[in-house]
């Protein structure tokens, strides 16, 4: 299955992916990016970098272009990512949505230090975006990883948190990370 391979493969923000033509898209946006962030509440980070387009599918002629922008810097090892999509070719960030169906306001961590790892990724076989994370003990040794799921829902536009596919990544996540060790 693709998805592992992506993530035991992680790319961290700092590490980005080559060139795609949706990544090369959204890079041309940066502009536009930057006065989003500038006006949200995302603005407010200390010292923000320009933005950078962490990792992108979909091209403004499909039905969903999707990218991760790294917006600030959250110390040595973690990055603040979010999510946004293209809305009528304006790119607006995108709404998540947990369980209960209700809105979260959400941004995600990716970064790691000794004990601790975050993780996200863009998964497009399954229009999806991977919130992962693993924990290490005293010895270095994994106590605790996970991934939390959220799919793309074309009908109310959000990305809804899908637990079925959170539990299928999440073993097959873990699973990879231990035949690793």
């Amino acid at each position: 299955m693709l998805l592992c391979q992506t993530l035991v493969g992680q790319v961290s923000p700092r590490e980005q992916k080559p060139d795609t033509r949706p990544v090369a898209e959204w890079k041309a946006r940066i502009p536009d990016i930057q006065k989003i962030m500038k006006e949200s509440k995302e603005g407010t980070c200390y010292g923000a970098p320009i933005p950078t387009i962490v990792d992108a599918f979909g091209l403004s002629t499909d039905r969903l272009s999707v990218a991760l922008v790294d917006y600030c810097s959250a110390g040595a090892y973690v990055d603040s990512l979010i999510p946004m999509l293209l809305d009528h070719g304006r790119p607006v960030q995108a709404t998540m949505r947990g369980a209960d169906r209700k809105n979260l306001q959400y941004e995600f961590v990716s970064g790691a230090s000794a004990m601790h790892s975050r993780f996200v990724n863009l998964v497009a076989e399954e229009n999806a975006i991977y919130d992962g994370f693993t924990d290490n003990d005293n010895q270095g040794q994994m106590s605790l990883c996970g991934i939390k799921a959220y799919v793309w829902n074309s009908q109310s536009r959000t990305f809804d948190l899908n637990m079925p596919l959170s539990k299928s990544a999440t073993a097959e996540y873990c699973r990879r990370l231990r035949a690793q060790r």
